[in-house]
């Protein structure tokens, strides 16, 4: 089941309700109502986990002023909804991100009114109108923030991203590029890293390459030990799928795109060896940054139309996706182009993580053998061998005669006894 984040509100009349779920159309009504009851189980604000079944959710009871309720207090729950067991550090991350939420309802002393939008016809004051219509888009808005930064907390990341994490740093990346190079001692790299990086612990890091399997270290004789690369790791560009796949659905806006991808990577494969590792180096960055691996995400599926941004986001979040989206731009990982009167955000380049047998390792592997070439058809060879055959066939074990002759077998016999005792006295006189 994919992640889903509601919002409960304890109607006056009805009880407890959902009263908005995002995304939207994926909860089923009998969660829902389970989801809603919860909240008759709670009495104290705060956060608490909650299962049914194969469901689980994280759940964030608390109390917003208001003009309009009973007590003067609407009574609140935020719930994230999942198959996937929680842990103790998912639950503080989400726990922070709830606290957010509430804060942002408790601050608006009229967010209140949006809980109201199914009694508009009710209310005679055009204010007051105005304000539940505004404040209900306002706070389903959140609710979808709350969403896309709860999933951003406790999806499972991606092999690409774990590794992007750790190379990301620059201690970590140039320390296995040195590597690449060729074995080195653990004492040598040890000196090499004190001087590069004087801010980290060499030792820590050689224990996490070691842990993650990037690196052996392997000891020759007594003392010394050396530190050998198991797998070399890099960030390189490649054409987008994506062209592909929805170039039958714009056909124009795709001819936009082609001559600048085209264009890039003719580029790209002239860079030099310098050039492309400060590139992979960036990738790195990319990849491992949660709100930029996302758009990247998005972007592999298909198009984004950015003008339509500042309808799925608020100002605040709206500010710092596009001050991403310039980013990824600015280092030719997308590309804005404007069709239709439209402008829209496609994928220019695709980024890929790939690992492999360190080059310096490769060279020493041996050429492989020559194949076995079975001896050709020879009728003069044929002939040869059957004249072998048949001097065996002629031994016969017959005793020598009067004549002094001997058998073909004897005279063989003959040979190998002086063979034998020649080397005997070889040895002996030696």
């Amino acid at each position: 089941m994919k992640t889903i984040v509601t919002l409960s509100w304890f109607h006056r009349k009805i009880g407890p309700i959902v009263f908005y779920s995002y995304p939207e159309k994926m909860l089923e009504d009998d969660l829902s109502v389970r989801i809603a009851n919860i909240m008759d189980q709670t009495f104290n604000e705060g956060f608490f986990t909650h299962s049914f079944e194969n469901v689980n959710s994280m759940n964030y009871y608390f109390e917003i002023h208001s003009d309009w309720a009973r007590g003067n207090k609407e009574m609140l729950m935020v719930s994230v909804i999942f198959e996937q067991q929680t842990s103790l550090d998912m639950e503080q991350d989400v726990l922070m991100l709830f606290n957010e939420f509430s804060e942002r309802l408790q601050s608006n002393e009229e967010i209140f009114t949006a809980f109201y939008a199914n009694d508009l016809s009710s209310f005679d004051d055009e204010n007051d109108k105005e304000n539940i219509t505004k404040n209900n888009a306002l706070i389903k808005l959140w609710v979808k923030e709350l969403y896309w930064a709860t999933v951003e907390k406790t999806r499972e990341k991606t092999e690409e991203e774990k590794i992007a994490l750790l190379l990301k740093e620059k201690h970590i990346f140039f320390t296995l590029k040195k590597l690449s190079k060729g074995p080195i001692t653990l004492e040598g790299l040890a000196e090499w890293f004190n001087s590069k990086f004087t801010d980290k612990i060499y030792n820590k890091v050689i224990e996490t390459l070691v842990d993650k399997q990037f690196i052996f270290i392997n000891q020759i004789g007594r003392v010394e030990k050396y530190v050998l690369l198991l797998k070399e790791v890099n960030a390189e560009r490649i054409p987008p799928d994506s062209v592909i796949e929805y170039i039958d659905e714009t056909p124009d806006l795709i001819d936009l795109l082609l001559p600048k991808v085209q264009q890039y990577f003719s580029q790209y494969e002239t860079m030099k060896n310098e050039e492309l590792e400060e590139d992979s180096f960036t990738l790195f960055q990319i990849i491992s940054d949660p709100k930029k691996y996302n758009i990247l995400s998005e972007l592999r599926d298909g198009i984004i139309r950015r003008d339509q941004l500042h309808k799925l986001v608020s100002k605040r979040t709206l500010d710092n996706l596009i001050e991403t989206i310039d980013f990824l731009e600015k280092y030719n990982v997308i590309e804005e182009l404007k069709f239709n009167n439209e402008r829209y955000i496609v994928l220019k380049t695709n980024l890929q993580i790939t690992t492999a047998f360190p080059e310096y390792l490769r060279k020493l592997l041996p050429k492989e053998s020559k194949p076995v070439v079975a001896n050709k058809y020879s009728p003069r060879l044929i002939k040869q061998q059957e004249e072998m055959a048949e001097i065996f066939k002629e031994v016969r074990d017959v005793r020598n005669k009067e004549d002094g002759h001997k058998t073909k077998e004897e005279k063989i016999n003959k040979f190998l006894e002086d063979l034998s005792s020649g080397v005997k006295k070889d040895t002996s006189k030696k």
